[in-house]
C-alpha cells in the first residue's frame, strides 16, 4: 500500500507539471511542514530596505526627525549666515583701510648710487618728489618712476625702484661706465684751434670736463663750438665701434694705437699708431673684414719695418682685397 502511494505521487507530478505546495509535500511524503519566511536575501526583504531608504529622503522622513535634530540644523544655518556677514564686513574694512586711509601713502624715498645714499642731486629729487606725491604704495607702478628718471638723467644705465612697506620707496642707480677720452678740436672764428679734453661714458655722454684717463682709448673729434657736461660728441653706436676697433687692432697686430680720429662727415676713423703711420677704416663696413684684409697682406707689406705714412683699407667691390698704402 505504501509503494502504491509513492507511484501515485510520481504520476501526480507529471500530470500537473509543477511543484506542489509545501503542505502537499507533507501529505505525500510524510515530511515535516516547512513554511517560507522573509529573509534579507529574499525579494520582499530587499523591497522593504529600498522603501525605508526612500522614506528617509522624503519630506515625510524629515517631518519624522526628532526635534533635537531639527534645532541643530536651524542653528547651523544661522551660524553660516553670521559667518558670511562677518567675512563681508571684514573684507570691506580691509579694503577701506588699504585704499582710503593714509597708512600706505608714500611719505619717503631714498636714492642710492653704487650702494651709497645720495641726497644732493636736485634733478633726481625733483622728479621723484613730483611723481611720488599722494601715491598709494600698493597701487604705484615702479616702471613709471624709473622711466621718468632715465629720461631726465641719461648718465644712468639702469634705475631700479623697490617698495618698502608701508610708506618708503628705494631707488637704486647704476651709471654707465667711463669708456673713453675725448679730445675736442674747436675751430675758432679767427682760425685758431682750441683743444679741450673730456671723459665720456659708454653711452657717449660727457661726464667730466678737463679730465683724462690714460688707460682708456683717446678719440679725437672736431666741433665748431666747445662741448659741455652731458653733451654727446658722438653717438653710442659709433663710440662702441671705435673702442672695439682699437682693441681688435692692438690684439691682432701688437701695435698700440695712440689715438683714433673720428671723421663724422666722411664716416671714417683713422687709427694713429705708435709706429707713426695711420690706418684708415670705413665706419659703414665691418671692422673684422678690414682688419683681416690687412692681416693677409702682411707677407708682402711689412708694417713693422716699412716706414709708412698711411694704409687705406676702405676699398671694397671687385678689388676687395686691394690695399692702398703710402711710404714716407
Amino acid at each position: 500500500m505504501q509503494l502504491f502511494r509513492r507511484r501515485k505521487a510520481k504520476s501526480f507530478f507529471k500530470k500537473n507539471d509543477r511543484r506542489p505546495e509545501l503542505k502537499t509535500r507533507r501529505r505525500i511524503f510524510g515530511r515535516a511542514n516547512i513554511t517560507q519566511t522573509a529573509s534579507p536575501y529574499s525579494h520582499r526583504g530587499t523591497s522593504n530596505l529600498k522603501l525605508r531608504k526612500k522614506i528617509r529622503h522624503t519630506s515625510l522622513g524629515r517631518m519624522a526627525m526628532p526635534p533635537s535634530q531639527l534645532s541643530r540644523q536651524k542653528l547651523s544655518k544661522v551660524k553660516k549666515i553670521i559667518i558670511a556677514i562677518l567675512i563681508v564686513f571684514t573684507l570691506g574694512g580691509l579694503f577701506y583701510f588699504t585704499f582710503f586711509t593714509e597708512f600706505f601713502l608714500i611719505s619717503d624715498y631714498q636714492i642710492y648710487e653704487d650702494g651709497t645714499q645720495i641726497t644732493s642731486n636736485l634733478k633726481l629729487n625733483q622728479t621723484a618728489s613730483e611723481i611720488l606725491a599722494n601715491q598709494n604704495i600698493l597701487l604705484f607702478d615702479e616702471n613709471l618712476l624709473s622711466t621718468a628718471l632715465l629720461k631726465d638723467n641719461p648718465e644712468y644705465k639702469t634705475i631700479t625702484v623697490k617698495k618698502i612697506l608701508p610708506k618708503t620707496i628705494e631707488i637704486e642707480l647704476e651709471k654707465y661706465p667711463v669708456a673713453a677720452n675725448i679730445i675736442d678740436i674747436i675751430d675758432g672764428a679767427d682760425g685758431i684751434k682750441i683743444q679741450k679734453k673730456y671723459l665720456v661714458n659708454s653711452n657717449g655722454m660727457i661726464i667730466m670736463e678737463n679730465e683724462e684717463n690714460p688707460d682708456l682709448p683717446y678719440i679725437r673729434v672736431s666741433t665748431k663750438q666747445a662741448l659741455g657736461i652731458n653733451a654727446f660728441p658722438l653717438d653710442q653706436e659709433k663710440l662702441d665701434y671705435i673702442i672695439k676697433l682699437v682693441v681688435l687692432f692692438e690684439e691682432k697686430f701688437g701695435i698700440k694705437v695712440s689715438e683714433a680720429v673720428y671723421l663724422k662727415q666722411a664716416r671714417e676713423v683713422h687709427l694713429k699708431t705708435e709706429k707713426n703711420f695711420d690706418v684708415w677704416f670705413d665706419l659703414t663696413k665691418t671692422m673684422l673684414s678690414q682688419v683681416d684684409k690687412l692681416k693677409k697682406a702682411l707677407p708682402k707689406l711689412d708694417i713693422y719695418k716699412t716706414p709708412l705714412l698711411y694704409i687705406d683699407l676702405r676699398i671694397t667691390g671687385t678689388n676687395a682685397e686691394k690695399i692702398i698704402y703710402k711710404r714716407r
